[in-house]
């Protein structure tokens, strides 16, 4: 018998429509003979050793992924599956797959003109429902007609299937798997989109479904270029026990649900498996049942995880030789929220907006509680609340613990606030839904402005059963981020948690946290360490310790103007203590000084003033800059306009400010001459009218010349800053190399002046040479920061400097009648 039926790739959805009441039991026709054409280049080597033909008539192959030109080259991102498992993309075949042909042998049955024909034999004949081919055309669409002929010689034929072009069509089973040019061997990607294989269904008549397939004969009947091109056959096999059809489950609880369908329409249907799983891997024949034999039309589930997505299928037992039908099209459902014993989330599975993850509450009036992208404290999530002090705070509704009163665990969460300081609410709610039944547990201190350590609260066992702990933002106006939020046992040794530094001072910084109880009868253990990612280890030898049973203390030995991390740890026994917590970052300030050489050499041209320094610019400009310096390549510019008030740049703190000893030195110039440098000093670094002038300088000079030297009085206070103002008058001013010194020192200008003393050549490379040294009593090298590198007592003309790194260093020359002569040199 032979049918002639129209079928096309656009029909397909309809066909399947009107039969899916059946389940699908699809399976692989693997062909055992008939293709003519080797058009996959694999292996290693050219590829036109591993094909015989392309797919598109002008060169072009396709690939698989170990394809290598040589056996050197890496390995391909793309290509075809190399063990020739085709697993459809089309969605209403789920499940569905293609063996493809050996790519060592003729793997494509091409047809490249009009009537061109070839048949495709089976190599196990199987009955089918359904009949799935897997083709494309190369150089453009093509059609073909398909005869499918049974094992009892009769036929069913099929005309006008559409095959689409290998780019860019729709139906695709697969795609993106590249292609390569035979005459060159240039691969190309596809960008992961093309070429493409398509999917053709082919539904066998019903009087035709119990028939055994021998083979497939496929003519080409277009008379356009494309080349057709098929490669493997699928079939959904044909079976008399069909599988029932899936119902929604019923009886959805956390722990469980009742699974139900309708009867199946075979007449020899007697009993029913079930099987359901987190997976949404289809089940095969040999899959064990979850449930098995249930005579009735529902069974309701064992104990299931609360809030997970679970997927099941229904089959048939049959009387008869066929046994059971195939696994049914599988339902799906989702167990609600139940209490939980332990918890940690970072919302990286959620979607930015205004949304939380199952199982919490979102009690939100106005302002913004939302999922946020915006630098979380890990991955790419966190949460955001900002409410001002005209609206509501959100509150944030965790959810259900069984363990809430335990008095055992407790919640830990990372977070900051865009101002510092900020105050982030934990509580618990009785009613989610009601923000009004909040209770504060803890209100937490959040002073950085960037995620650092964890915050740690001790839910009370006197905390209601039924309750729900929530966090609570402030109506500050500021943005709150939290993330990295869990809920879990607190460890037999209890860490410190909620650490906190303030009142950092040039060798100290106070110390406070929380701790569970009372503290910890052996106290603590502190380790610090300049500013690193690495933490301490189990075995890592503390810095200090605290007192027992105290939550707070002082960290001593510090470094002035230094950064600092800084971890605690719990000591609960001599052979026990906690893991560490931290770190907190901190940083020492500035100790009052005796001396001072600042050249600006070791900051960047953007920097304002140096560490320890201070600056009140009311208006108008002053920055460190490169712009022609005195030396080296940074020095200090200030200006202002007659509308701007002027700059003041305020010095370190000097410990002998009013001692009547020291002086101030610096080279100055002016950008048009002349020029007024006021030198004076400040009792507050922050309010610009305490400035009192010591002295006026008028600055006559466009380039740097001599040193400018003020002394300053014992009139000063001693609790006074050292600072220097330009004058608002459109002028550009530029000073650099400033000392504070001894008054008997005598800088360059004036030491040449009496006498005529020279150091050379500058730079030098391993000897430095005084060009008169009768009247030298010392020489002493140092660093820019003062350090002594070496003392040369009754010099030579030359000084051997070998030991010396490249850089800046200062030459003093102390004279036997008493006069200092301090020079910069150059080591190369």
């Amino acid at each position: 018998m032979k049918k002639i039926q129209q079928v096309s790739v656009l029909g397909f959805m309809a066909l399947f429509a009107g039969s899916s009441i059946f389940a699908q039991n699809f399976q692989p026709m693997p062909v055992q003979s008939g293709f003519n054409t080797d058009v996959i280049a694999n292996g290693v080597g050219s590829s036109m050793l591993s094909t015989s033909s392309d797919v598109d008539g002008v060169s072009f192959a396709f690939v698989s992924k170990d394809f290598k030109l040589t056996a050197t080259d890496a390995a391909l991102a793309y290509g075809l599956p190399v063990d020739g498992i085709v697993n459809s993309e089309v969605a209403t075949t789920p499940g569905l797959m293609y063996n493809m042909a050996s790519y060592s042998s003729n793997n494509s049955l091409k047809l490249s003109n009009q009537n061109d024909s070839g048949t495709l034999t089976f190599a196990v004949p199987k009955a089918a429902f359904r009949l799935y081919m897997l083709a494309t055309s190369g150089s453009g669409a093509s059609t073909v007609s398909v005869v499918v002929n049974f094992t009892d010689n009769t036929t069913q034929a099929f005309t006008g299937i559409s095959i689409s072009d290998w780019y860019n069509g729709s139906g695709f089973a697969i795609q993106g798997f590249g292609r390569i040019n035979r005459t060159n061997d240039v691969l190309e990607s596809g960008s992961g989109t093309n070429p493409r294989l398509y999917q053709s269904l082919l539904t066998i008549d019903a009087a035709n479904q119990t028939k055994l397939i021998q083979s497939v004969t496929i003519t080409k009947t277009s008379t356009a270029q494309g080349y057709s091109n098929i490669f493997a056959f699928s079939a959904d096999v044909y079976s008399d026990c069909l599988p029932p059809t899936v119902q929604p489950a019923t009886n959805v609880t956390p722990t469980g649900a009742t699974l139900n369908w309708a009867a199946s329409p075979s007449s020899t249907a007697v009993s029913y498996d079930v099987y359901y799983s987190t997976s949404p891997a289809i089940p095969t024949s040999a899959t064990v049942p979850t449930s098995s034999n249930i005579t009735g039309l529902s069974v309701p589930t064992g104990v299931l995880a609360s809030n997970t997505t679970y997927y099941f299928w229904v089959r048939s037992n049959c009387n008869g030789s066929s046994g059971q039908s195939s696994w049914s099209f599988g339902g799906n459902f989702k167990t609600l929220c139940g209490p939980m014993a332990s918890m940690f989330e970072n919302f990286d599975s959620m979607a930015t907006g205004t949304n939380l993850p199952d199982c919490w509450v979102r009690n939100y009036v106005n302002g913004t509680m939302s999922i946020s992208s915006t630098t979380p404290a890990s991955g790419t999530r966190n949460v955001y609340q900002t409410n001002t002090s005209a609206q509501t705070p959100s509150t944030v509704v965790l959810p259900e613990f069984n363990n809430i009163n335990a008095g055992t665990h407790w919640l830990k969460l990372k977070a900051r606030v865009t101002s510092a300081n900020g105050i982030l609410n934990v509580g618990y709610v009785t009613n989610p839904s009601d923000a009004s039944t909040f209770t504060l547990i803890q209100a937490l201190n959040i002073p950085n402005t960037s995620y650092g350590p964890e915050y740690f609260v001790n839910v009370p066992n006197t905390v209601p059963a039924n309750a729900r702990l929530a966090i609570r933002n402030t109506a500050d106006g500021k943005g709150y981020y939290w993330d990295d939020v869990k809920w879990e046992a607190m460890p037999a040794c209890t860490p410190p948690f909620n650490m906190a530094v303030s009142n950092a001072s040039p060798n100290s910084v106070d110390v406070a946290w929380g701790a569970a109880g009372t503290g910890a009868a052996n106290g603590y253990e502190y380790y610090y360490s300049p500013v690193s990612t690495i933490s301490p280890t189990a075995t890592t030898v503390a810095s200090g310790t605290f007192s027992p049973n105290s939550v707070n203390g002082i960290v001593t030995g510090l470094v002035p103007n230094h950064t600092y991390s800084l971890w605690i740890r719990t000591v609960c026994s001599a052979t026990e203590k906690s893991e560490w917590v931290g770190p907190v970052i901190f940083r020492t300030t500035c100790a009052p000084g005796t001396s001072l050489f600042e050249d600006f050499e070791s900051y960047t041209a953007t920097s304002i003033v140096p560490d320890c320094w201070a600056r009140i610019v009311p208006s108008g400009s002053q920055t460190i800059t490169s712009t022609s310096p005195a030396s080296g390549v940074r020095n200090i510019y200030q200006y202002a306009s007659a509308a701007n008030t002027p700059s003041v740049v305020i010095l370190p703190e000097f410990s002998n400010i009013n001692a009547n000893t020291h002086r101030l030195r610096f080279k100055a110039r002016v950008a048009t001459a002349t020029g007024n440098l006021q030198v004076g000093y400040v009792t507050s670094t922050t309010d610009a009218s305490t400035f009192v002038s010591i002295e006026s300088l008028s600055i006559p000079n466009t380039s740097y010349g001599v040193d400018y030297i003020v002394d300053i009085p014992a009139t000063v206070p001693a609790t006074a800053r050292l600072a220097i103002r330009n004058t608002n008058d459109a002028k550009a001013y530029y000073w650099d190399d400033i000392y504070w010194e001894p008054k008997n020192s005598l800088s360059i200008a004036e030491v040449s002046s009496k006498k005529k003393v020279s150091v050379y050549p500058n730079p030098f490379n391993d000897v430095l040479f005084v060009s008169e040294t009768e009247n030298i009593k010392t020489i002493k090298v140092t660093d820019l920061s003062g350090r002594v590198l070496k003392v040369i007592d009754n010099p030579a003309t030359g000084i051997n400097l070998n030991f010396l790194n490249s850089g800046l260093y200062l030459v003093t020359m102390y004279f036997k009648d008493g006069s200092v002569n301090t020079v910069k040199t150059i080591k190369k």
